[in-house]
């Protein structure tokens, strides 16, 4: 018995001393800092929570397939401020060191990117418009304004939609309102009968209401930073008794889970950035939440940059190289599978995603079949 003893002490001594060279091994990878600036408090906090979840889901399923490196996610709460999201760039920047900084929204991702850009620090956000694209180092996971505007103007003609009310915030999601317009009029004999613009995070839209009703508009559209969507709805249902006759670009998957049902049954354009439906799946397995606008669109470009450092290298201490880290990007992601769709990558650093018409569906968004 007592050699039996000795002779599983031994094995159990070699598996413990194996276990600690394995880890040893892993201790000497390089590591590459990655940092992040969502919003995780105030009224945007759901959609910065989640996508961490979902970046710390893809970069469990990398480690799975085995990395080269280690990498580490650095995440700073920039609560919608752009001002706090200057301060955290920075700091993640200038303090930590990191590699690459992610970024979603306009409101957050212009100034990030920018930031970024000044410092010659990799960026990947995921923003209307070419702005936060426009750097040497930065990347914009977004569908084009163009793609957009043709895509709902043919869903409003198929829908029999004349005539149209747009409730407009005033930072570059307009741009899209821009694009649509003219689609609309070259296009099309739908007619714009009211059109106005609110400064972000307008709460009140009562007395606008009032006066586009003179115009009976078929259909609705809003635009907007939470909690500014979901108070127009309910506006709206306040003062005309209902609102299912209201769509958007994006804003209304934007609206919290838990405020979401006073969009139910609603249809609207998707940029596609939450996921692929197999992506949600996976997200509400794994990490018990469902994604937001951005959600998938932060996990490709993570996956993309990693998979992008894996195949270039990096220095002992886990530098990048920028310039090569760009030239794979640019030479592979074509026609690219990810959580978001097929990309493509332009010219400009627009990584494109594909758009899609949703609908909220017992407080979830899910994609209208043809």
């Amino acid at each position: 018995m007592k050699k039996y003893l000795s002779i599983i002490c031994a094995a159990a001594m070699m598996l413990s001393a194996c276990d600690k060279k394995e880890d040893n091994a892993v201790s000497t990878k390089p590591i590459v800092k990655i940092g992040a600036t969502f919003p995780f408090s105030g009224s945007a906090a759901e959609a910065g929570i989640v996508t961490r979840e979902a970046m710390e889901m893809t970069l469990e399923n990398l480690r799975r397939k085995g990395m080269k490196y280690n990498y580490e996610v650095i995440y700073e709460d920039n609560q919608l401020n752009p001002q706090k999201v200057a301060t955290t760039t920075n700091k993640l920047i200038n303090m930590d060191k990191v590699d690459a900084v992610f970024s979603f929204w306009g409101l957050m991702g212009n100034v990030a990117a920018d930031i970024a850009d000044k410092n010659e620090v990799m960026s990947f956000s995921s923003t209307f418009g070419n702005y936060s694209n426009r750097g040497q180092y930065s990347y914009n996971l977004s569908s084009t304004y163009e793609a957009e505007a043709k895509l709902m103007a043919d869903e409003l003609k198929k829908r029999g939609i004349k005539s149209v009310a747009f409730f407009v915030d005033s930072s570059e999601i307009s741009d899209q309102y821009v694009a649509l317009e003219k689609e609309l009029k070259e296009n099309s004999d739908i007619k714009i009968v009211f059109n106005e613009k609110f400064n972000s995070g307008e709460k009140d839209y009562k007395m606008a209401i009032i006066k586009a009703q003179s115009f009976n508009p078929d259909l609705y559209f809003i635009s907007g930073y939470a909690p500014s969507p979901y108070l127009f709805l309910k506006q709206l249902k306040e003062i005309t008794g209902h609102n299912d006759n209201v769509t958007s670009f994006d804003t209304l998957s934007e609206i919290d889970t838990k405020d979401r049902g006073i969009a139910e049954g609603l249809w609207y354009l998707d940029s596609n950035l939450g996921g692929t439906e197999e992506f949600m799946s996976e997200l509400q397995e794994k990490k018990g939440v469902n994604p937001q606008s951005c959600t998938g669109s932060m996990s490709a470009g993570l996956e993309i940059f990693i998979n992008a450092v894996e195949n270039t290298g990096v220095s002992n201490d886990g530098k990048i190289d920028k310039d090569r880290v760009n030239t794979w990007i640019m030479n592979n992601i074509k026609n690219y599978p990810s959580y978001v769709g097929l990309l493509n990558v332009m010219d400009n650093h627009k990584i494109k995603v594909n758009a899609v018409i949703k609908e909220i569906k017992d407080g979830k968004t899910q994609r209208i079949k043809d």
